[in-house]
């Protein structure tokens, strides 16, 4: 079992164009698979291979992939810029200035911004020349990635667990509370024909055409025996190794259909109970089971 939720890391260096390569992925819960990437803009195409990278281990969830580069030379977060354009272009913003008669002062926000405005972006090379580097940091941070899921689908695992054996011991006690409820109903409407004056016999055909239309109207067996199915079920998909989390969901609402008609048939207050703690029981496995993947 793993979780969607997330975070890797990978690195590499290029020495023979001086950069270096970071990229970052997180993932969150998600119904389906959706990849968002960010990177160089002048990388046209490499979405395309990210996916082809990504393919196979993932089968759900938003993942959020920032590919970052750096100058290996360079104090800041991204690759120097050309000063000699830098240069002359605050050379032509002075000869328009003087031509029409403007004052012109340059200040710490004017070369900060045409800083960024002409950040060298030739010196960046094509990804395709560095793609063994690239994809040396990219399977390093789904590795990490897969590892941050991989021990967040252990303490789901185990948290899936312990709930469900509460739902467990929840359904023995209903097991419980339902035997010889049939016996209880009959000698409560013998005590209350007894009370009206009405003198019936146990062998009367009244009475016990009664007895059996509640006897099937409060049978709740076939739903504890399908509640018995599913815990199964549940056991067994929450140890397994793939993606389980739409068939995990589909049985919280299979079990979620059964405590309702065991709810519906009840006619002791204490399956009542039990039931209601059951469902808030479900709802939290529930949650839960979102952020499987």
């Amino acid at each position: 079992m793993r979780s969607m939720t997330g975070y890797g890391s990978g690195n590499a260096e290029a020495p023979e164009h001086q950069l270096r390569l970071e990229v970052e992925i997180t993932s969150v819960n998600r119904k389906t698979l959706d990849v968002n990437l960010s990177g160089p803009r002048e990388w046209n195409g490499l979405e395309q291979k990210c996916h082809e990278w990504i393919k196979g281990k993932f089968e759900r969830g938003r993942l959020n992939v920032a590919i970052k580069v750096q100058s290996v030379d360079s104090t800041g977060n991204g690759l120097e810029w050309n000063e000699e354009l830098m240069e002359q272009m605050l050379q032509r913003l002075q000869a328009f200035a003087d031509k029409h008669g403007l004052a012109f002062n340059v200040n710490g926000e004017l070369i900060f911004k045409m800083a960024q405005s002409l950040q060298d972006k030739t010196t960046l090379p094509d990804w395709h020349a560095l793609e063994d580097q690239l994809q040396a940091a990219f399977h390093q941070a789904l590795d990490d990635l897969n590892s941050m899921r991989q021990k967040e689908g252990r303490a789901l695992q185990n948290d899936l667990l312990l709930r469900l054996a509460e739902l467990k011991a929840l359904q023995e006690k209903v097991s419980g509370y339902a035997q010889g409820s049939t016996a209880r109903y009959r000698d409560a409407l013998m005590e209350r024909l007894a009370q009206l004056g009405l003198d019936l016999d146990l062998s009367d055909e009244r009475v016990l055409k009664e007895v059996a239309l509640f006897a099937d109207r409060c049978d709740i067996s076939e739903e504890l025996t399908r509640l018995e199915s599913h815990f199964a079920q549940f056991r067994d998909l929450s140890q397994s190794s793939e993606a389980v989390g739409r068939k995990l969901d589909f049985l919280c609402q299979e079990i979620h259909r059964e405590l309702n008609t065991i709810g519906s048939k009840a006619n002791q207050i204490e399956i009542t109970q039990a039931m209601i703690e059951g469902k808030n029981g479900l709802e939290r496995i529930r949650e839960q089971v979102q952020n499987v993947e």
